[in-house]
């Protein structure tokens, strides 16, 4: 499966987004007062921001197939928006970053995994409404884990999280609206796709 979302090696854009993705949160971690990363808990975000963008990567790797760029999209750039909107200190200078945030980061994610599952062989044969519910659920359960993460996180005592209960429902209700509008245009776009292939 050769395609511009399947191609034989991660594109150079993508590479490069990983890199600033790395340098910023080793950057947050070690310096946590440069910019707008004090009391993030950037320390704790490394990992977690890090080791999901290494996934598809790895996995290329190893098998050299066809690489997954949506879905290595999916698992890069929210955290690459994030992070970078809390290296300029977006969070705490515009008020709406985190609600944009919230609802881009998942549209682009849930989209990413959403195409990743139209293109599967075993979902080939799946009706569209049903790879969009298990895709939009699979945004509705990030978000819980997200967040459940993030309590966790300020539990430890890190204090510049600013989490209160309306924010934390806000979050849900962004992030899946997000999520399920990134994936019913995802598959929107891939059966377009599909159907022009088919009647060439």
């Amino acid at each position: 499966m050769r395609s511009p979302l399947f191609p034989s090696r991660p594109p150079r854009w993508l590479v490069a987004a990983k890199i600033v993705l790395a340098a910023l949160l080793v950057c947050g971690a070690l310096f946590p007062s440069v910019g707008g990363f004090a009391g993030k808990g950037m320390a704790y975000r490394l990992p977690i921001f890090l080791l999901p963008s290494l996934v598809v990567p790895a996995r290329w790797w190893r098998l050299r197939g066809t690489y997954a760029v949506a879905l290595d999209v999916a698992l890069t750039v929210p955290f690459l928006l994030d992070t970078a909107a809390n290296a300029v200190g977006l969070y705490d200078h515009f008020e709406p970053t985190d609600d944009v945030l919230h609802f881009l980061n998942w549209f682009v994610l849930v989209g990413g995994v959403a195409i990743t599952f139209a293109a599967s062989s075993s979902a080939v044969r799946a009706p569209r409404w049903l790879l969009w519910s298990a895709a939009a659920g699979f945004g509705a359960a990030a978000i819980i884990v997200w967040e459940a993460a993030e309590y966790s996180i300020m539990r430890a005592g890190v204090g510049g999280l600013s989490l209160t209960y309306g924010d934390t429902i806000g979050d849900l209700l962004l992030s899946t609206a997000g999520g399920a509008l990134g994936s019913w245009l995802a598959l929107r776009l891939t059966a377009a796709a599909d159907q022009s292939a088919a009647t060439v």
